[in-house]
């Protein structure tokens, strides 16, 4: 699991405390600066990468050339889809039969094997639509 640090320590503590949900490199050097812990930003990143290699933390590519981190521990992440709200930035994992079919007929009918941990689907989350008056689009 490579070598521990007192920074790596507190950059897996600072996700783990997230409880499943994901976070950028400068939300996690934030929280570690609210908590009175000062790693600069090059540190936290370099860490994360380190506890991405060793496969505590899910790196998720969000699109815009940024990236967001998640705690797995030992279970993983799982490989399912994931939801990314364009307004809020909140990537949802998205444990769904329907997607799950949608990917079994991609490989059998075009013969193209997908990787549904690191398929997004880009739109807005249910609470910013209800912020912005969207109404989902009718066929």
């Amino acid at each position: 699991m490579g070598y521990r640090t007192r920074q790596k320590d507190a950059v897996l503590q600072c996700l783990r405390g997230l409880e499943g949900r994901h976070a950028t490199a400068a939300e996690v050097a934030a929280s570690l600066a609210e908590a009175g812990q000062q790693v600069s930003l090059s540190t936290i990143y370099r860490r994360l990468e380190q506890l991405v290699s060793e496969g505590q933390v899910k790196k998720f590519q969000t699109g815009d050339g940024s990236a967001c981190f998640q705690f797995v521990g030992e279970e993983g992440c799982g490989e399912h889809f994931h939801l990314k709200c364009e307004s809020c930035g909140k990537l949802i994992h998205l444990r769904c039969r329907t997607m799950d079919r949608l990917s079994e007929h991609i490989l059998e009918e075009h013969g193209f094997l997908s990787d549904p941990g690191r398929t997004v689907v880009y739109g807005l989350c249910a609470e910013c639509r209800a912020r912005q008056g969207t109404e989902p689009k009718e066929e």
